[in-house]
C-alpha cells in the first residue's frame, strides 16, 4: 500500500511539473510571438483565434509576462489552474502594466498536457 501511494504520489507530481511546464511555455510564446510555440501548449487554437494573435503580436512591440500559479487542481486528465497575471506591455512607444487573474484550463493529451481553455 505504501508503494502505490509512492506511485500515484509520482504520477502526481510529474502532472504537476507538466502543467507547469504547459503554462510557461505559453508565457514564452507570447513574449517571443511565436505561433507555432503558443500552438504546441494551445493545438486547439481556431483561425479566428490564431488571426487576432498575430493580430496583438504585430500592435505590442514587447510583452513580458510574469505568470503566478497560485492553484492546480487535476481531475484525472483535466486541470484547472488558477494564475495571477502581469503584462509588461510596450505599445506605441508607451510602456504599460496590466494586472489580471485567469483561469485556465488543461487537458491531458497523448502529447502531454494542453491548454484547451482561458477564462
Amino acid at each position: 500500500e505504501m508503494e502505490l501511494d509512492d506511485l500515484s504520489r509520482a504520477y502526481l507530481e510529474s502532472d504537476d511539473a507538466a502543467i507547469r511546464r504547459a503554462i510557461a511555455t505559453y508565457a514564452t510564446a507570447v513574449e517571443r510571438k511565436d505561433v507555432a510555440l503558443f500552438r504546441s501548449v494551445r493545438p486547439g487554437l481556431s483561425a479566428t483565434e490564431e488571426a487576432r494573435l498575430r493580430d496583438s503580436f504585430r500592435q505590442i512591440e514587447s510583452q513580458r509576462v510574469t505568470l503566478d500559479i497560485e492553484e492546480i487542481r487535476v481531475d484525472g486528465r483535466a486541470a484547472t489552474v488558477r494564475v495571477s497575471r502581469q503584462d509588461d506591455l510596450v505599445v506605441g512607444g508607451r510602456s504599460q502594466t496590466q494586472k489580471s487573474r485567469q483561469v485556465v484550463r488543461l487537458e491531458k493529451a497523448a502529447t502531454g498536457w494542453i491548454i484547451t481553455e482561458f477564462r
